[in-house]
């Protein structure tokens, strides 16, 4: 997690630049970037590559633009085998951007959480919600990791976090035809 120190009450970066902070404020995981080098790396994801697929709505494998129909953008979820996806009566709180649909093919196969189970959606209704991340305890002198969490932008303990994935709200969807 690179040298994490504490600032102004908040986790930082000895050489942070304001590129390590999101639009609130939040402080993101620093990791080497390197587009079309290698292959996928499934369950080991690249949290820059994460937070652009899904805040600019593109596939999460190949980057283009996701599947689309009038009932909505196609989305993969990982689920326990025969369950829906986790809808706490306000949406689906996931990491997973949208996908096309020659790279879902592809997924199905090779992404294990996808194997043991997963839904198909339609989505018409997409919201930026908060960051999955590294808590810290922050004393006067050193950040030390404690626990991973979810936070919802707005929440104080944020500065407690540096985020290593972007969560979203999936409000609006329909259960969708394998495709």
């Amino acid at each position: 997690m690179g040298d994490v120190i504490v600032r102004d009450g908040r986790v930082a970066y000895p050489d942070e630049t304001p590129a390590d902070r999101d639009a609130y404020g939040v402080l993101w995981l620093r990791q080497a970037y390197a587009p079309d080098q290698g292959v996928p790396l499934y369950g080991k994801i690249h949290s820059a590559r994460q937070r652009h697929a899904v805040l600019h709505l593109l596939c999460q494998i190949c980057g283009q633009e996701p599947d689309e129909n009038p009932d909505g953008v196609l989305w993969l979820l990982p689920t326990l085998p025969g369950r829906p996806p986790e809808d706490d009566g306000n949406g689906i709180i996931t990491t997973y951007p949208p996908i096309c649909r020659p790279c879902s093919r592809l997924a199905l196969r090779q992404c294990p959480p996808l194997r043991r189970g997963h839904a198909v959606l339609r989505v018409r209704d997409v919201q930026v919600h908060g960051v999955e991340g590294a808590a810290f305890t922050l004393t006067t002198s050193r950040a030390v990791y404690r626990e991973a969490v979810e936070h919802a932008y707005g929440d104080p303990a944020l500065a407690e976090v540096v985020a290593v994935q972007q969560l979203l709200r999936l409000t609006d969807y329909q259960a969708a035809d394998t495709p």
